[in-house]
C-alpha cells in the first residue's frame, strides 16, 4: 500500500511540474503584465477653434474618444494600481489631454484626471462616466467643473478632482455625461441602471 501511495505521489508531482504554467513575473513579485511604457505618447493635437458647446461648456467635438479603456497604458494601470497621484495643474483655454498623456506627465486639471479614472474604471469593467456641471458654493459663487462617477461592487461613487471642493461646502448640478460607449448627453441620475 505504501508503495502505491509513493508511486502515485511521484506521478502526481511529475504531472504538476510538467503541466504547471510558468509565470512570466520575476521572483521580485512584479506583475506579469509589463508596463507598456510611454514611448510615442504625445498630446493629441486638434484645432481649438473648432469646438462643441454644451450649456456653455467647452467640449471636444467627440468627447467619448478621450475615454480609452483599451489603451495598453490604461490597462496596465487598471491591472496594477489603485493609487495614482496626478498633480492638479489648470491650463489656459481648457485644453483637453488624452489620458495616456496625462499619465505620462502626471499632471492635469479636472477633466484630464476624470478621463484617466473613467478610462481605468472602464478597463476594470466598472460602469463609469465623466460628468460636467456646476458646483455652487455656500458663499453664492459657482464654477463649471468636470468630475466622474463610477459603480464598484454595486456602490455608486462620485469623485471630484477640483481642489476647492475639499475646503468649501458646495452642491452640484450635473449637466451632461459621457464615456467611451455613450456620446455626450444630458445627465441622467439613473445612468448606472442602463
Amino acid at each position: 500500500m505504501a508503495k502505491n501511495i509513493k508511486h502515485f505521489l511521484i506521478i502526481l508531482v511529475t504531472f504538476m511540474l510538467f503541466f504547471m504554467p510558468v509565470s512570466k513575473a520575476g521572483s521580485d513579485g512584479v506583475s506579469a503584465n509589463p508596463n507598456p511604457g510611454f514611448d510615442g505618447v504625445k498630446l493629441w493635437s486638434y484645432n481649438v477653434d473648432i469646438r462643441s458647446n454644451y450649456d456653455y461648456f467647452w467640449t471636444a467635438l467627440n468627447p467619448s474618444k478621450y475615454i480609452m479603456p483599451e489603451n495598453p497604458i490604461i490597462r496596465y494601470y487598471a491591472n496594477n494600481t489603485d493609487e495614482i497621484q496626478i498633480d492638479y495643474s489648470p491650463d489656459n483655454g481648457d485644453y483637453w489631454q488624452n489620458p495616456d498623456y496625462t499619465l505620462k506627465i502626471m499632471k492635469g486639471d479636472c477633466e484630464d484626471e476624470a478621463f484617466v479614472w473613467v478610462s481605468i474604471h472602464r478597463a476594470k469593467g466598472h460602469k463609469a462616466i465623466v460628468v460636467g456641471g456646476y458646483l455652487f458654493f455656500d458663499d453664492g459663487t459657482s464654477i463649471r467643473d468636470i468630475w466622474y462617477e463610477y459603480v464598484d461592487n454595486n456602490i455608486t461613487q462620485i469623485k471630484f478632482v477640483t481642489p476647492v471642493v475639499s475646503v468649501r461646502k458646495f452642491y452640484k448640478e450635473p449637466i451632461f455625461m459621457f464615456n467611451d460607449k455613450m456620446s455626450i448627453q444630458d445627465y441622467d441620475p439613473n445612468w448606472m441602471t442602463k
